[in-house]
């Protein structure tokens, strides 16, 4: 199964804008959009870097490295999960959605494909 259909699976959430599979360094491995004006290219590297700094924050204060993390917009949710921080390859997946989408079952499918993609680019 190739990355780009395993991320092709999260078009069927309500409310899905766009989502891209990120290496740890924020290089975009891959992207999908169902909405022309959500532009991951330009925004990946800056929520990779948000990210981030939550892995070593969180580290900091004795709770481990961030595996989850959500940002609430007025406009929007953006998602952003982590493969685990031994994880080889270490990888951060991020959805978008509109404000009224389905954050329960983006959060379930993105879960549930992470584990692929690693798989896919062992």
């Amino acid at each position: 199964m190739s990355i780009e259909t395993i991320l092709s699976e999260l078009r069927g959430i309500k409310g899905y804008k766009s989502s891209g599979l990120m290496d740890f360094t924020g290089e975009l491995l891959i992207s999908d959009s169902a909405d022309e004006s959500t532009d991951l290219e330009l925004a990946s590297a800056t929520f990779n870097d948000i990210f981030r700094g939550a892995h070593e924050a969180s580290e900091k204060v004795g709770l481990e490295a961030t595996t989850e993390m959500i940002l609430n917009t007025p406009n929007g949710i953006i998602i952003i999960l982590c493969s685990g921080v031994d994880s080889e390859p270490h990888l951060h997946l991020i959805s978008v959605l509109e404000k009224d989408g389905n954050q329960a079952l983006a959060k379930m499918t993105m879960k549930k494909l992470m584990p692929k993609f690693v798989t896919e680019l062992s």
